[in-house]
């Protein structure tokens, strides 16, 4: 049964890349836009304005910063004010303040201001976001001096729509996040999906089975006195049911999920994809005896069970057709490990499985993909294929 735990490698690396993608995109918005208003700052002209604009630039600096990594947590709408939340709100209100003094020293003020709102903006839900956002456009926009030349006015201008910019960051981010959270609900469910399968069957065998076992124990208890004889007999009915009862459990283990070799396939390349691997898969089992099938459905199990865990697959191929006088089934995946190609207990029992039919298993790495082939041979007997379908070639796998 195939373990959810060992399914997201790949995903949780690429939500790790994303993240970390989305705080150094924040970080250098930051970084860059207070450079550029201390660099306007000191170049520009003395003023009573100029050092406090300069001090509260570093502050909303550094408050920016810190609060950047809350922006990207999972569960923020949930999250208790941060110190440095409260810093950015009380530095961010002292930078509109100033700002609001008539300006001598060119847009540099712009700069800080549009951090500011922005991060203010993502921390922030539904209206409050929305009259953050449309205060620090409409301040940034009337804050500009209308005699100023055309190009300081196109800055501040562009400096009001990048206002928004950290605000599609985060979204795109979180985005992701439940995407991700989407494919790990979907593995879980198919999952859930085969245990519950599991389970009906279990209750579907067992429960008519100990229903009999113990309708027969009262009647033999009853029995004991009266009839010692029949009591006996009761009792030999009740092993005999026993027996019964565990050769069907043992055969519903042992053909777990193998009701056809295809619905198999369709099951381990559902499991795959809800992982976020792109599986590809072709299937021809005409003339499969139900054997053979089910020692498939073993390796499919087997192949796609080693896949979530060992590799990193992005894509995936499963292919079972009949090569000749043969049965062959190929599943290969890129992003392979170094230690895919070690043969585990899965693989050894497969192999004995496969073997005690007369055929074979190959597990090996191609380059930076690995591949599992096992061949099957048509048993004496089998029917031979629909004549409507030709023979399939034999798929390409480099000895």
């Amino acid at each position: 049964m195939t373990h959810p735990g060992h399914a997201r490698p790949r995903a949780d690396t690429d939500v790790r890349v994303v993240r970390w993608s989305s705080i150094t995109s924040l970080w250098a918005v930051v970084l860059v836009g207070g450079a550029v208003q201390v660099l306007v700052g000191t170049d520009s002209p003395a003023s009573a304005r100029t050092p406090a604009l300069v001090a509260l630039t570093v502050v909303a600096v550094a408050a920016a910063s810190a609060a950047i990594p809350l922006l990207l947590r999972p569960a923020r709408e949930a999250a208790p004010l941060h110190p440095s939340v409260l810093a950015l709100v009380l530095t961010s209100v002292a930078v509109w303040v100033v700002s609001l003094v008539p300006s001598s020293d060119g847009p540099g003020w712009a700069f800080t201001m549009a951090i500011a709102g922005g991060t203010l903006g993502c921390l922030l839900h539904g209206w409050g976001r929305v009259v953050t956002l449309a205060i620090t456009i409409v301040l940034l926009v009337g804050g500009a001096d209308a005699d100023a030349p055309p190009g300081e006015l196109v800055l501040v201008g562009t400096l009001a729509l990048f206002t928004l910019m950290p605000l599609s960051v985060v979204w795109i981010h979180r985005v992701v996040l439940r995407l991700e959270a989407a494919r790990r609900t979907a593995s879980d469910l198919a999952v859930a999906e085969e245990r519950l399968r599991f389970a009906t069957d279990l209750h579907d065998i067992q429960g008519h089975h100990l229903q009999v076992i113990a309708l027969k124990s009262e009647l033999a208890e009853r029995l004991l006195v009266a009839d010692p004889e029949r009591a006996r007999a009761e009792l030999d009915d009740i092993r005999s049911v026993a027996k019964a009862a565990l050769e069907d459990t043992r055969a519903l283990v042992n053909d777990y999920r193998t009701v056809t070799v295809a619905v198999e396939v369709r099951n381990a390349a559902a499991v795959l994809r809800s992982a976020g691997i792109d599986c590809a898969e072709r299937i021809e089992t005409d003339g499969m005896p139900d054997a053979v099938g089910a020692v498939f459905a073993v390796a499919i199990r087997e192949a796609a069970t080693n896949m979530l865990r060992h590799s990193r697959a992005g894509t995936a191929a499963i292919e079972l057709v009949r090569v000749g006088d043969a049965f062959q089934l190929t599943v290969t995946n890129d992003a392979a490990r170094a230690s895919d190609h070690h043969a585990g207990t899965g693989i050894a029992g497969l192999t004995q499985r496969v073997s005690a039919l007369g055929g074979t298993v190959d597990a090996r790495r191609l380059g930076d993909r690995f591949a599992l082939v096992v061949r099957i041979p048509v048993p004496a007997g089998a029917p031979a294929p629909a004549a409507s379908k030709s023979p399939s070639p034999s798929p390409a796998v480099p000895a």
